[in-house]
């Protein structure tokens, strides 16, 4: 019976220290991979704006006269000694029958909670659709991008050669003969170590299926 009950111990022993090395492996692999995400651009799982990005745009732009600015997307975050963000937001001058247009900003937020905007990718492209506004663009109800508006992108896109285009966020449609998408995209360059660059796209895709690019507004740093 002690022969028994001493090899019974030694089972539970082993199966304990099997057990912790489990553990701590999992542990290490954790660790590691969150270190791998420290100083790199992560997409988040949704575009969607939630209430902690509302407030964190709203404390950035509350000292920021002559303009308002909404939140629209959620781009991308990186961790460094603190967080940044990116977010696409139209901005509306503070003036009469202002027109909304696009522009990614940058916002740091330290380890304090300190925030501050550390740069603006402006454009050109207007705010297509909102609360009131004409010629039957609309807002979807996200901003995720759908399959068909990313099929529409890749048949468009294929015709054009020196670039890759992918798709970020879906910012309106417009049903016509057929259907127009504006989207937020990433452009890159077919060319060795070539950065990503935001661009709003227009696609027109017909009632075939046949789908081209329309227009295109780049959006960089602000003056």
């Amino acid at each position: 019976m002690k022969k028994v009950f001493a090899m019974l111990l030694v089972a539970a022993i082993i199966c304990t220290m099997t057990a912790c090395t489990k553990k701590n492996v999992e542990t290490v692999t954790k660790e590691e991979t969150e270190t791998q995400v420290v100083g790199g651009w992560t997409r988040p799982a949704s575009t969607e704006v939630t209430d902690e990005i509302k407030e964190l745009v709203a404390k950035a732009t509350e000292k920021l006269l002559g303009a308002e600015y909404t939140p629209i997307a959620f781009i991308s975050s990186q961790l460094v000694a603190g967080t940044n963000y990116k977010v696409l937001c139209a901005i509306t001058s503070v003036t009469p029958n202002a027109t909304a247009h696009y522009a990614v900003i940058v916002i740091y937020k330290d380890l304090e909670g300190n925030v501050e905007i550390t740069s603006i990718l402006d454009s050109e492209a207007e705010v297509l659709a909102g609360e009131g506004m004409l010629g039957g663009w609309t807002m979807p109800e996200t901003t995720d991008v759908t399959e068909e508006a990313k099929a529409a992108l890749e048949k468009a896109a294929e015709k054009l050669v020196g670039a890759e285009y992918a798709p970020v966020a879906l910012l309106a449609t417009q049903l016509v003969s057929g259907t127009n998408y504006c989207l937020l995209c990433e452009v890159t360059a077919v060319a060795p170590s070539a950065e990503a660059n935001y661009v709003i796209v227009h696609v027109y895709e017909d009632l075939n299926g046949n789908a081209e690019i329309t227009e295109t507004f780049d959006l960089a740093a602000a003056d």
